[in-house]
């Protein structure tokens, strides 16, 4: 019996300890000088409708099945929507 208490010790030593959980890094605050969209910033949350009008002349609105290039221009402001038209998030690029 002592053997078996010897072994389950030494199994329990050998063992790798469970990795702790690791949180999401939160992504970096938006700059959006660089494309003017500072005065949009507390627009998320509501209709694109509200400050289309008002958008700096190099910005596009982006829907979620909208086609976008790929190129990266730091002077665009990138409003992306939902379905229903509602601002999700800001970007320049």
């Amino acid at each position: 019996m002592r053997r078996f208490i010897l072994i389950f010790v030494l199994l329990t030593a050998c063992a790798t300890p469970p990795e702790p959980e690791t949180s999401a890094p939160e992504p970096a605050p938006v700059d959006l000088a660089f494309c003017l969209g500072e005065p949009f910033a507390d627009s998320i949350g509501q209709p694109v409708s509200t400050i289309q009008t008002n958008l700096p002349e190099r910005s596009r609105v982006l829907g979620p099945d909208d086609i976008a290039t790929q190129d990266y221009r730091i002077d665009r402001l990138n409003v992306y929507v939902d379905g229903n038209g509602i601002i999700q998030r800001l970007s320049c690029g």
